[in-house]
């Protein structure tokens, strides 16, 4: 069984992972996409997915966040 800590952090994952939405075959065939737009309109579940980053990489001294996005 799992402490209570293990135990909620699985529920917060199950909650991030229920969010998004698989899409099969694209953008080929045999591939999967996840598409995150639902994460991003479940407030809880967003909030939960940035307070695992920020857990994850608070004591990494990280001083810049880069990101791409490609339409």
């Amino acid at each position: 069984m799992s402490s209570g800590k293990e135990g909620e952090s699985a529920s917060r994952i199950n909650g991030i992972k229920s969010t998004l939405r698989i899409i099969s075959d694209f953008p080929k065939p045999g591939m999967l996409f996840s598409d995150i737009t639902p994460l991003l309109l479940d407030p809880k579940a967003f909030k939960d997915t940035i307070d695992f980053f920020v857990e994850r990489y608070k004591n990494e001294n990280i001083s810049v966040v880069a990101g791409n996005i490609v339409f």
